[in-house]
């Protein structure tokens, strides 16, 4: 098939730092191309927020762009624009969103999410590929055509993330990854002991605290992943097990994480720990639980798992699946 992934037009695609979407992008791409199809990103770079807006610039010349390729299939990986699909002339169209407030429609008018939820689940034209379960389930609620609504995991790149063959050199530590914002709780986790946090920030106070150590290119993120005991990351609202976690596990590393990072994983795993929502605020118990799963060092059982849930090949099939 002819496909073109359209991305948010934010950031490069590869990324040359850290932006989840473009990395998920950029792993289709690849291995939608591995498996033989002609697949095109298409990623144009935009100026503010106004250019997502209908009858801009903008809008008019991506919609040529799209239209230009003759597509058999387009998938939409920036739900704000949704507007375009009417205008688009592909064979079948997707869209995924990556907002992580799906399920909960009292943060739709607030983020400006409600008009977009709207226009996503009118599909009579297009196909709704959610990121999880929990998103799948509030899309066929409200869906016009629940039957062309369909779950899309995201993987992460096995090929290039593996355990390490000795101790990690932070063996000892936890390593919290991910953009310094409240949604992260980077700083209210951020007097836990053995913690470091890696990713973007802006705030000036955060950067002086012995536990942040600064944003790093993607692969020497990963790199300095694998030295760590264990993963942890306990945001609020996801709409999937983020990206980072299905990274660690790629690595071989146990992760602490809350109900909201768990959306993707099998129940009961040995090397996953799930704080509670009534434990989110006891320190000392949060402590005891990272200090444990530090201890656990089944790394090749851990990477087994991950491999078999999310390597993109196996992905990819069933998205391949989905849309013949």
């Amino acid at each position: 098939m002819k496909i073109a992934l359209v991305g948010p037009g934010i950031m490069s695609i590869p990324p040359v730092g850290w932006g989840a979407v473009e990395i998920l992008i950029w792993d289709y791409f690849m291995e939608l191309s591995h498996q033989g199809h002609e697949v095109d990103i298409i990623n144009k770079m935009r100026q503010s927020g106004a250019d997502q807006f209908p009858n801009t610039q903008y809008t008019r010349e991506l919609i040529g762009e799209i239209n230009a390729g003759d597509y058999d299939i387009v998938h939409i990986h920036y739900d704000c624009l949704c507007h375009i699909i009417p205008l688009l002339t592909a064979k079948k169209i997707l869209i995924t969103s990556h907002y992580p407030y799906i399920d909960q429609p009292d943060k739709h008018a607030g983020d400006g999410f409600q008009y977009i939820f709207q226009i996503m689940c009118q599909n009579k034209n297009h196909s709704i590929f959610a990121l999880s379960k929990k998103d799948y389930d509030a899309f066929v609620k409200h869906a016009f055509d629940p039957s062309n609504v369909y779950i899309l995991l995201n993987g992460a790149n096995h090929n290039e993330i593996v355990p390490l063959d000795r101790e990690g050199l932070y063996a000892g530590r936890t390593v919290y990854i991910g953009k310094v914002e409240a949604r992260k709780k980077q700083k209210k986790y951020s007097n836990l002991s053995c913690v470091d946090f890696y990713g973007k920030c802006d705030d000036s106070n955060f950067k002086t605290l012995a536990c942040y150590k600064g944003e790093k290119e993607h692969g020497e993120l990963m790199g300095i992943m694998r030295e760590y005991g264990s993963l942890a990351l306990l945001s609020d609202g996801e709409n999937g097990t983020p990206l980072v976690i299905k990274e660690a596990l790629m690595a071989g590393l146990p992760v602490v994480i809350n109900r909201h990072s768990a959306n993707d994983l099998a129940p009961n795993l040995p090397f996953v720990d799930i704080i509670p929502d009534d434990k989110l605020d006891d320190f000392e118990y949060i402590e005891r639980v990272l200090q444990e799963s530090r201890a656990k060092k089944n790394r090749d059982e851990i990477r087994k798992y991950a491999v078999e849930n999310f390597s993109w090949d196996n992905l990819v099939n069933t998205y391949i699946r989905n849309i013949s």
